[in-house]
Formats: C-alpha cells, structure tokens, sequence
C-alpha cells in the first residue's frame, strides 16, 4: 500500500522535463478518475487514501507511456468532446477545445428544430460529425474521411454513443460522394511540413501525419478542394465552415471571396488566434 500524495510527487519528478507542474497535476487527477474511479471529491474526503498494489500497477503502467511523450488520451483510449465521451486511438487525431468552439459557431447559426443535412468532410474519429448530430437530432450528419482506421473508430463512435451518422470513404482531394447539404463543415489538414519544427514530440511520434500536414508549397491544398465541393453541392444560402492555420487565415477568406461565397467570417478561438471561418453560399 502507498499513499496518493507520495504517487503524486513521483510523477512530478518523473515528468518535469516533459510537462509543466501544473499539467502534471492535471494528468495525475485525470489517470486517478479515468483510470482508478477516484474523483477529486473522493480526495478531499478522504486525503490519506492508500492504493492497492494492483491500482498502483495501473498507475505506474500509465506513467511510463507518459514518459515516453505518448499523448494522454491515447493511453486511456478516450477523450471528451463536447460532452461526448470519445474514443481515440494513432489512428485519428486527439479533438482539440479549439475544434469544439467551431461545432458551437455551427450550433448557433443553424435551427435545431428544422431539418437540413450536414457534411463533415475530414471526419476523422466522428468528434465534429457526433458532436453536432448530438445537438440537432432531426438533422441528416454525413462524416467523410479518406482513413479506413479514422473511420473504423469514428463507427464505434457512433455505435457507443447511439447518435446516427451516415460515414463515407472519400478522398477531399478527388470527390465521388455527392450529397446537397445546407452546412459543410472540415478541419481538414493545414500545418504545412516546415512547421514541423515547432512542434511538440508527442505530437509528431504519435498523432497521424495523414491528419496534419499539407505540402509547404500548398498550404490551403484541402480548403480549395472542399470549397469547391462546397460551391457543387450546397444549397442557397447553405454554411461553410472551416477550422484554419490562423497564418494562413486571410488568404483562406480572400479565396472564398474570390470564389463567390458570400458574408466570408473569420473568427479568433479563445486563445485570441484566427482559428475559424464561417462562409455562405450566394
């Protein structure tokens, strides 16, 4: 038996050249819940709790993937996402806050008690898909993504979480599934390869290169390719979103201009970045 307090000073010095103080904390009290079932409330009730050797076991097995930079979220095999649980694993990317702020500005600009049809292009583990089927249930969601593994996860999404979401193998870049829709929504790949070096290592071993990185020579490769997608099957006055690499943010809205669409919207995300855009079809 040992007592939580001594576990949490060994993962602060086993993991303070790779995190933060604070976010070793957090991922502590994180595998504690996910892991153990021992919730903060639990703690400060109870705040000299020993653990078993086989909790401790799990604790330490935790530890030593995350000493090897191995995203958090892929150890567990879920993650949260606008209040979905959601299962992840190398084959998708881990959801981001930032990518939930684009499912609440499509929330806000369309009417949940209509019908209309919805295309999340890029799908990947179903995050965006799921998350906006959850909210508007009278609503048609297609997800698309040209990953069979993104795919299979974004399936058991859909299973575990009872929502209905119509999933398609496709490529963005070459099209053959056609579907008018009255919102066509993506974040598709945007971090061109010289980006690379700025990068956190968890990111770049783990996280599908598939799902990230766009040619340097062509960063707003995807974001042509939906758009004119988006100007072939959405309704009039149907929605375009987008999550963008805030560097190439101006660009993407002057392309869209260029294109025809109307009332072209960036948005910054709660970082104060240029992170997403909102389009309408004229």
């Amino acid at each position: 038996m040992k007592a939580i307090k001594e576990f949490e000073m060994y993962w602060e010095e086993a993991l303070n050249s790779l995190y933060p103080k604070r976010e070793i904390k957090s991922l502590f009290h994180l595998t504690l819940e996910d892991v153990l079932g021992i919730s903060k409330t639990m703690l400060l009730s109870n705040p000299d709790l020993n653990l078993s050797l086989d909790a401790s076991a799990q604790l330490n097995r935790v530890l030593e993937r995350l000493k090897l930079g191995e995203p958090y979220q892929y150890i567990v095999g879920f993650t949260y996402f606008d209040e979905l649980e959601i299962k992840v694993d190398p084959g998708v990317l881990i959801p981001r806050p930032e990518t939930e702020e684009l499912v609440h500005w499509v929330l806000d600009a369309v009417h949940p008690e209509n019908k209309g049809t919805i295309i999340d292009w890029c799908t990947g583990s179903g995050c965006i898909a799921l998350a906006l089927k959850h909210h508007l249930k009278n609503w048609e969601v297609h997800g698309i993504d040209v990953s069979l593994d993104a795919l299979k996860i974004a399936k058991l999404n859909s299973h575990s979480l009872n929502l209905s979401v119509e999933w398609h193998e496709d490529s963005a870049l070459q099209p053959s599934f056609h579907q008018k829709a009255d919102v066509i929504v993506s974040n598709p790949p945007y971090i061109p390869f010289v980006d690379k070096a700025e990068m956190h290592q968890n990111v770049l071993k783990f996280e599908p290169e598939l799902a990230l990185f766009v040619p340097d020579t062509d960063p707003l490769l995807f974001y042509k390719a939906i758009a004119d997608y988006a100007m072939k099957n959405l309704n009039d006055k149907g929605l375009l979103f987008f999550e963008l690499h805030e560097r190439f943010a101006q660009e993407t809205k002057s392309m869209l201009e260029e294109l025809g669409f109307n009332q072209v919207e960036i948005k910054l995300d709660l970082q104060g970045k240029q992170r997403m855009l909102k389009a309408q079809m004229r």
